[in-house]
């Protein structure tokens, strides 16, 4: 599996190739281009994580300019169906999302969501991952102990 790397703290993100075509899929290039977004779902051993694979939009999501609104049931469903699939080893990492900028960075609400859904427990992982696609550039960290944290590409 091809991927890009990113290091944050002691963890090394592998995002999959498959994953990053998605994102940049979605990318913001036109006006009339809404943000869009989706779950990431992969596995983690040690201080490896493998990005292996991401939701799309689907009907029940609502993206604006700027905002992106993922239906937490229509996730769950993905999450629970490649958990069950995958013998338990493939779970919800984190969350993905398009900006309509060159280079994005979090804003307050991304930091409100993030924060929301780190609070919702049931996490088979001590943190999520935040994947934020711009124009040209993209955004990866980690949100750990009410903490957002940069990666670093290698």
């Amino acid at each position: 599996m091809k991927a890009e790397q990113y290091k944050v703290d002691d963890y090394i993100f592998h995002i999959s190739d498959t994953v990053l075509d998605i994102m940049k899929s979605f990318i913001q290039d036109a006006k009339w281009k809404p943000e869009s977004g989706g779950i990431l779902l992969g596995q983690v051993k040690d201080k490896q994580v493998y990005v292996q694979k991401a939701s799309v939009p689907c009907l029940f999501d609502r993206g604006s300019r700027y905002a992106f609104h993922r239906d937490k049931a229509a996730a769950q469903i993905i999450v629970n169906y490649e958990f069950v699939n995958s013998s338990r080893t493939v779970t919800y990492l984190g969350e993905w999302h398009t900006h309509p900028e060159e280079y994005p960075n979090p804003s307050p609400q991304d930091l409100r969501m993030i924060n929301g859904q780190h609070a919702l427990g049931e996490l088979h992982i001590p943190f999520l991952i935040m994947a934020i696609q711009g124009i040209s550039g993209r955004y990866v960290g980690m949100y750990k102990n009410n903490h957002l944290s940069k990666a670093v590409k290698l």
